[in-house]
């Protein structure tokens, strides 16, 4: 290689150099629209982020989320007949790189058996630090996967608190706020508890099954507390939730409907139009599969849909680019030592 092709390289090596650091520069504004562009294959560390997961169980509702912090919620488990499909996204997803099977909270927002149907075969399989259960309804005839579930969490001693409306859970930067029920109901659909999740500017409201009139009470009640980012539709899509006016409060640029897209008639075309009316984007679990939503370090709330690797490690672009740098600079110096050394060489031989 001549001095001129050494130079010619050099030149090309710090020009790659400078426009990787260049991008580096732009990872923040660059990264959401690199991860949408590779969404299926993307990796995602569930290190100091917020992941908010939507699992497809079909009609029914389960939700994991891993806080910054390295705890693990659940918000309600499925049907029963989705109980080997949830403990293995469970397995392959939320708890990847986690040292045991223990989960920080699960909360049930209501007793039915498509929220409730594999709490039985999670609290078998999973250790739990608190169990939130639904306020009892007298006289409500609950399935038996419901009582199978109680009788096993009472014989065993987990501990439990019955869902409350004002109970928060503050720290590490991120907010869980419980919203209801805010009086006595007959009916386990109007006595939902609704879940509020904040992370960096980033929020989640996780609606159960509450029907439009609690919606109502809801907004009447809270007000702009209730404004999300991020939806979980009630009642998956029925006809019977999503009121415009609750919507308008809550204002949410996602909307997920977990559901199977063959059951009941859920989702209606009636709440998906009053939810595109509302300027929101919808998914839905029987058409998209798993939802993961991103918050953290470089992820401005990211979206992505069914194929995605989690990791405990803490993953970081930068880091890449910096490795990168370092390798072309070290073929620098390789290339100047080189033709260094031979131009000494050359001038010592001249000299003889």
């Amino acid at each position: 290689m001549d001095a001129k092709q050494k130079k010619f390289k050099i030149i090309i090596l710090l020009s790659i150099a400078i426009a990787i650091s260049a991008m580096c520069l732009f990872y923040n504004f660059l990264n959401p629209f690199v991860l949408k562009a590779f969404k299926h294959f993307n990796i995602v560390s569930n290190k100091n982020n917020l992941l908010v997961h939507f699992i497809d169980v079909g009609q029914g509702d389960a939700m994991a989320i891993n806080l910054p912090d390295g705890k693990i919620m659940l918000i309600d488990s499925g049907p029963q007949s989705s109980g080997s499909t949830l403990t293995k996204y469970l397995d392959e997803k939320v708890l990847s790189g986690y040292k045991n099977n223990f989960i920080d909270y699960l909360v049930l927002t209501h007793a039915d058996a498509d929220h409730t149907g594999s709490a039985l075969k999670l609290v078998q399989n999973y250790s739990f630090g608190t169990i939130y259960l639904p306020v009892e309804i007298e006289n409500y005839k609950y399935a038996d996967t419901y009582k199978n579930f109680r009788n096993y969490v009472d014989e065993h001693n987990f501990y439990t608190k019955y869902n409350q409306n004002g109970v928060k859970i503050e720290q590490n930067g991120y907010k869980i706020e419980f919203f209801g029920p805010i009086r006595d109901y007959k009916d386990t659909n109007d006595a939902c508890s609704v879940i509020r999740i904040e992370y960096r500017n980033s929020s989640f409201l996780f609606t159960g099954d509450i029907p439009s009139e609690v919606e109502l009470e809801m907004i009447e009640e809270f007000g702009s507390a209730l404004d999300s980012d991020i939806l979980k539709v009630a009642h998956h899509g029925s006809k019977y939730s999503s009121c415009k006016e609750f919507l308008s409060v809550v204002s949410p640029n996602y909307s997920v409907i977990s559901c199977s897209g063959k059951d009941f008639g859920h989702p209606t075309e009636e709440a998906i139009t009053n939810l595109k009316q509302a300027g929101s984007q919808v998914l839905r679990t029987d058409i998209d599969g798993n939802v993961l939503f991103v918050v953290g370090k470089g992820y401005n709330l990211s979206l992505l849909t069914n194929d995605y690797t989690i990791t405990s490690l803490i993953l970081d672009y930068r880091y890449i680019v910096l490795i990168i740098d370092s390798v072309i600079i070290v073929n620098i110096i390789i290339i100047v030592f080189k033709r260094t050394k031979r131009s000494r060489k050359n001038t010592k031989k001249l000299r003889k």
